[in-house]
C-alpha cells in the first residue's frame, strides 16, 4: 500500500510540476509577446513621425514617382508585410540597403552620376515641356521619369531633400496643368510608355501592375494625398 501510495503522490507531483512548467511557458511567451508588439510599435511610431515631418512638396514629389519606386520595392506589399505606413512612397529618402542599388540604377537607366545631372534631367524635361511640343501621354511619362530622378537622387545621397526642391519643385504645377487627377496621369503614363525610349513589354507589365495598386490601395499616397491645385508651387 505504501509503495501505491508512494507512486500516487509522485504521478501527482510531477503533474502539478509539468502544470507550474507549463505556466511559466506560458507566461515567457506572453512577455516575448508583449517586447516584440512594444517593438513594433515604436517602429512604425519612427515610420509616422518620419512622415508627419515630411513636407508637402516633397510627398507630392515622391508620390508623382511612385510607379516606379512601387516596381523596383514593392513598397505597398512589404509595408503590409512589415505592418508599417508605405513611407518610401512619400518620402524621398530610402532605407541604407537600397542606396547602393538605386545609385545603380539611376545611372544605368539616365546617366546620373550626381546632383548635377539629375538636376540638368529635370531642368531639361522642364525646357520641353515649356516649349509646348509633348503630348499629355508623354509629359505623363517623362515628368514621372523626372520625379523619379530628383526622388531617386536623393535616396542615393546625391542631393539633400531641400536642395531637391530648389529644382524639382515646379514639376508639382506642371502636373497639376497638364492631368486633372492621380489616376489621369496614371492612365496617361502607361500610354505614353508604350512608346517611350527605354520601354519594353515586360516593364510596361510591371509598371502597369504598380499603377492600378497605386489606384486601389487605401494606404497609397494617390489615395491619401489629394491631388495638387493648379498654381503655386507647395512647400
Amino acid at each position: 500500500m505504501r509503495v501505491f501510495k508512494f507512486l500516487r503522490e509522485m504521478a501527482q507531483a510531477i503533474k502539478e510540476g509539468a502544470a507550474e512548467g507549463s505556466e511559466e511557458a506560458d507566461r515567457e511567451i506572453a512577455i516575448d509577446k508583449e517586447a516584440t508588439a512594444a517593438e513594433q510599435r515604436q517602429r512604425v511610431a519612427v515610420f509616422e513621425r518620419r512622415l508627419a515631418a515630411t513636407p508637402t512638396a516633397e510627398r507630392l514629389l515622391t508620390a508623382i514617382a511612385a510607379p516606379y519606386r512601387e516596381v523596383f520595392m514593392s513598397e505597398l506589399g512589404t509595408a503590409r508585410d512589415e505592418e508599417r505606413p508605405p513611407v518610401y512612397l512619400f518620402c524621398a529618402g530610402l532605407p541604407d540597403k537600397e542606396v547602393d542599388s538605386w545609385k545603380a540604377l539611376l545611372n544605368r537607366d539616365f546617366d546620373i552620376e550626381d546632383g548635377d545631372d539629375a538636376a540638368a534631367f529635370v531642368n531639361a524635361f522642364m525646357d520641353t515641356i515649356g516649349e509646348g511640343e509633348a503630348t499629355r501621354p508623354e509629359a505623363a511619362v517623362w515628368l514621372v521619369r523626372a520625379a523619379h530622378v530628383a526622388t531617386g537622387a536623393v535616396g542615393a545621397g546625391h542631393v539633400e531633400p531641400g536642395r531637391v526642391m530648389d529644382w524639382a519643385a515646379a514639376l508639382i504645377p506642371i502636373a497639376a496643368d497638364h492631368f486633372t487627377s492621380w489616376s489621369d496621369m496614371g492612365a496617361a503614363f502607361l500610354e505614353g510608355e508604350k512608346s517611350a525610349p527605354g520601354s519594353n513589354m515586360l516593364g510596361r507589365t510591371f509598371l502597369a501592375r504598380a499603377v492600378k495598386r497605386l489606384n486601389e490601395d487605401a494606404r497609397s499616397p494617390w489615395v491619401k494625398l489629394d491631388w495638387p491645385a493648379t498654381g503655386a508651387v507647395p512647400r
